[in-house]
């Protein structure tokens, strides 16, 4: 059981890793930057959902872990580094504060360039305060709290993500109705 657990969070380890590092180059377009960016951000949201419905504390406290780094990167404060890859993430709240100059340089105009810088402060602050809530559920104690910062930690990520988007789930009954193609029938029964 703690085998599969383990290749479990190792598998998302290199899930991250690979979203991070995937098609790096020495200099990579703002537009790349942003979609690599945005694919962590989401990354980050199924981490902090996972962790928040973990059945024990040290599942919860393996997938706060994991926001942490990916939020950090490897040159953090609070990172664990589980795996050599991991070096290789720069991390979101770097990101955002490394895409500052570029995107100042590409809105001349003022009226561009002000509500983007202004975003991407709101992103840095979102993206603290998750830091901030899975640092808190890591020290946690009792797995309602940590269970509830981790929630936390999931609002802050929505809201830095700022577009209603599906919750992350885990895979179970609804994924073996699409797969037989029965949801439609499943939602036909509801209705009548």
């Amino acid at each position: 059981m703690k085998r599969a657990k383990r290749a479990a969070a190792y598998l998302i380890l290199l899930t991250v890793v690979s979203i991070a590092v995937g098609g790096q180059t020495a200099e990579r377009t703002i537009e790349d930057r942003l979609v690599a960016f945005t694919q962590q951000l989401r990354m980050g949201m199924a981490l902090a959902s996972v962790a928040a419905y973990s059945p024990t504390l040290d599942d919860l406290r393996l997938h706060a872990q994991q926001l942490i780094n990916l939020l950090e990167g490897a040159g953090g404060k609070h990172v664990v580094r589980p795996s050599p890859l991991v070096e290789a993430v720069p991390g979101l709240l770097v990101e955002v504060v490394a895409l500052g100059p570029r995107f100042d340089a590409l809105a001349a105009e003022a009226d561009v360039r002000v509500p983007i810088r202004d975003a991407a402060k709101n992103v840095w602050t979102f993206l603290s305060y998750a830091l901030e809530a899975a640092l808190s559920a890591v020290d946690g104690r009792r797995i309602d709290r940590a269970s509830a910062d981790m929630l936390r930690a999931y609002a802050f990520l929505l809201a830095a993500y700022e577009r209603p988007c599906d919750t992350p789930y885990v895979p179970a009954l609804w994924t073996i109705l699409r797969a037989y193609g029965i949801v439609e029938r499943i939602g036909a029964e509801n209705e009548s």
